[in-house]
């Protein structure tokens, strides 16, 4: 919805919504910082009430942003399909910590929606979608077959990043802090696929993030209950595919997970879950070694001598580092156009390009 105002301003009054829960602020805050009443304020937000020049002029300062960015045209979206509240699993995830993270969520898909419009990419493979009901359930037959269409080579994948990238994924890092999400991700028409990932957490756990939301972004369409365990198997068999990881689960121990880590790129846990998924454990060695993992505290903190190597996106610095560099936009040009200040912006995003995935459009 779009209000016009006495003043020549033009604004859209959900983006002060956004931009509120994007901060993490709550209505009767901002109202007091604005010096008006929580009431006036929510009519502002739902455009039943126009708001004056000082009054835009007051909630740009309170939520630290150009009036520009009420001005922004990008359609806005809810949370995806794996967030849905009915079916996540995280039920401890509170709806203002979700109302954050989507607020982010849709800023930065409104900046790739601008950046995009310098590039265009050439994927060297497209992203698949199988429906499970198809495949009888048999996720795992899913997992094997995206691997077979990308050509990942079999045994472990070392760069997982690298793989989704080369098909045309766009994976951004976000300070998701400890809300308890992972990641996010989004297939948008006119947009490639989004996974949006939690930056602090352990390079085991971001590929097995990653991993999952890919499931998510291959096998659904809708939220369902099963979605979640769906995949969590899809990303176990993307990881660590049955016919070339059951000999090494034979038998494990704490000491044989230990040196399989690095080999695998997944955590000790995972690696124990998928012996037991396997049946390469009985139930009573499983049970023994999950006992001696809470011994040793491991499944709080696993052992830092054992943390495997980043892997860290590149594609959308290389966006960005293509409209500064190749079509001169300097920094502060870029905030402007992505409506915030440059402080925020240099927080949000790295400036720096390091693959060749794109070329310029004609």
């Amino acid at each position: 919805m779009v209000v016009e105002i006495k003043s020549a301003v033009t604004i859209r009054p959900e983006m002060i919504e956004l931009r509120r829960k994007m901060l993490g602020m709550s209505q009767k805050d901002l109202a007091q910082l604005v010096a008006v009443s929580q009431g006036t304020l929510s009519k502002i937000e739902q455009g039943l009430k126009p708001a004056t020049d000082d009054q835009i002029s007051s909630i740009a300062e309170a939520l630290n942003c150009p009036i520009e960015f009420f001005m922004m045209s990008e359609r806005l979206y809810g949370g995806p399909i794996s967030a849905n509240p009915m079916y996540r699993k995280k039920a401890s995830v509170s709806m203002k910590v979700l109302d954050k993270l989507v607020a982010e969520v849709n800023v930065r898909i409104a900046h790739l929606r601008k950046l995009l419009q310098f590039v265009e990419f050439e994927p060297e493979y497209q992203l698949p979608y199988y429906d499970p009901e198809d495949y009888e359930e048999n996720i795992e037959q899913i997992a094997r077959n995206v691997r077979t269409a990308w050509h990942v080579p079999r045994g472990p994948i070392k760069n997982l990043v690298e793989v989704l990238e080369r098909a045309g994924i766009i994976i951004i890092d976000c300070n998701m802090e400890d809300s308890g999400l992972s990641g996010l991700s989004y297939n948008l028409a006119g947009l490639p696929p989004l996974i949006f990932i939690n930056q602090n957490q352990p390079v085991d756990r971001y590929r097995f993030t990653l991993a999952h939301e890919l499931g998510h972004l291959v096998m659904h369409r809708a939220p369902t209950p099963e979605m979640e365990d769906e995949a969590n198997a899809f990303a176990a068999e993307l990881l660590m595919p049955a016919s070339d990881i059951y000999n090494d689960l034979r038998n494990i121990s704490i000491e044989k997970a230990a040196a399989l880590k690095p080999f695998w790129r997944t955590s000790m846990a995972a690696l124990f879950y998928r012996a037991k998924t396997l049946k390469a454990i009985t139930v009573g060695q499983s049970d023994w070694i999950w006992r001696q993992m809470s011994i040793k505290r491991y499944k709080i903190d696993e052992p830092v001598k054992l943390d495997i190597n980043g892997e860290r996106p590149t594609l959308l610095n290389e966006i960005i580092s293509h409209a500064k560099h190749e079509l001169g936009y300097n920094q502060s040009e870029l905030a402007s156009i992505f409506n915030l200040f440059l402080p925020e912006v240099m927080r949000l995003y790295a400036l720096e390009a390091q693959n060749n995935h794109l070329r310029l459009v004609n």
